[in-house]
């Protein structure tokens, strides 16, 4: 798993971006969404949240599995909206099909987890970008 780093892998990213300015475009992109978002009237919390989801996927990593599930469900919810077997949908058939009883029952747990989670995501990033494009 791409999860399994170790802390000089952890310290070389970290290194990384403090080289690449990456903490200081970040707090610049902060400010001037916050800036914004005053001045469209919209909650400046709504803009920390987004950065702060971003962020959390650059420096933990979690681009893996997590954000391909993500990217997932955001096609999902672009192309066809909520529907009612959207984790059907977003099952794995055929790693479904080797599972017993009791571990299929535990992977649809987590697919409708993750699902829960990335709806709520994308939702807050829809958000977002769209108090951002409003004038």
């Amino acid at each position: 798993m791409q999860n399994d780093k170790s802390i000089k892998q952890y310290a070389k990213e970290a290194k990384k971006r403090l080289k690449s300015s990456f903490w200081q475009e970040y707090k610049n992109n902060v400010k001037n969404g916050v800036i914004k978002a005053e001045e469209d009237g919209t909650s400046p919390s709504k803009v920390v949240e987004y950065y702060q989801s971003k962020a959390s996927v650059t420096v933990r990593g979690i681009k893996s599995e997590d954000e391909e599930f993500y990217l997932k469900v955001k096609e999902l919810l672009l192309s066809v909206g909520e529907v009612s077997d959207a984790i059907g949908r977003l099952t794995d058939k055929d790693y479904f099909n080797t599972l017993t009883y009791e571990q299929k029952q535990r992977y649809t747990f987590e697919i409708s987890s993750k699902y829960v989670k990335a709806k709520e995501r994308f939702y807050r990033e829809v958000e977002y970008e769209n108090s951002t494009n409003v004038k």
